[in-house]
């Protein structure tokens, strides 16, 4: 029996987080997620869903019932695909649920030639074996005990980490007004240390309605905590979200 995905919606954008803003990539957005943050930006990606949006550069295409099989979403992504691509996109939700699927999924795109880009909360340390070979770049959201009801993940994020080759990660860590100084100094003592990911990106939360953005001078103050610890820290706003694009 073919390996199947349940999927939110497949597009074409221009990566809007982390060191690759501004690549055009095609995205596969997986549903279902083993966290809650405080932050998502995409909760309606939290549950499965019945039925798969597929978009194109202009607007909505069609909809698909879920679960699609992996040969399907291939033929999606390569529909949506051009030679100015950069990458394919997994994002979420939270893709390393569906490992199965995407073992059945990526080795095509690799035969292709095309790199494949991986976002995860990096809590699913055994999902991660299968998929490792076929992935080119990780993005691994650092996830704070402030955005998590005060449960600490950092000993999972480390063993993510450990199973990483070096050069194919960078973290990420969403800061808010809400980030103490405390828990971004262990966290970023914890998964600096192991020296896989050099480069850290900042990405302060997208206000919503009736929140606060976070300062420039508090963005500073958690930039210098986390320069301490990463050779590389950089501080980067949603662009896609500036934008109002996907």
């Amino acid at each position: 029996m073919e390996a199947s995905l349940f999927i939110h919606e497949i597009f074409p954008s221009f990566q809007g987080e982390g060191i690759l803003v501004g690549v055009p990539q095609v995205f596969v957005r997986l549903s279902g997620c083993n966290l809650r943050c405080s932050y998502c930006d995409t909760p309606e990606s939290r549950e499965r869903v019945e039925g798969c949006a597929v978009y194109g550069w202009e607007g909505e295409r069609e909809t698909l019932a879920n679960p699609l099989g992996a040969a399907e979403v291939a033929g999606l992504v390569s529909s949506l695909w051009d030679a100015g691509m950069h990458s394919l996109s997994l994002t979420g939700g939270e893709p390393l649920l569906q490992a199965a699927g995407l073992e059945a999924l990526l080795p095509a795109f690799k035969r292709e030639g095309v790199p494949v880009y991986l976002e995860t909360n990096g809590t699913l340390v055994d999902a991660l074996d299968g998929v490792l070979p076929w992935l080119d770049h990780v993005a691994m959201d650092i996830k704070l005990p402030s955005s998590q009801g005060g449960e600490d993940l950092t000993e999972r994020q480390r063993d993510f980490l450990a199973r990483m080759p070096p050069g194919r990660v960078f973290l990420k860590m969403v800061i808010g007004v809400e980030t103490g100084d405390g828990e971004a100094e262990v966290a970023c003592r914890a998964l600096g240390e192991p020296a896989i990911a050099e480069t850290l990106v900042l990405q302060p939360a997208t206000p919503r309605e009736g929140s606060q953005a976070i300062s420039s001078g508090r963005a500073h103050e958690l930039y210098s905590i986390a320069r301490r610890f990463f050779a590389d820290v950089r501080v980067i706003p949603q662009a896609h979200r500036a934008w109002g694009v996907r």
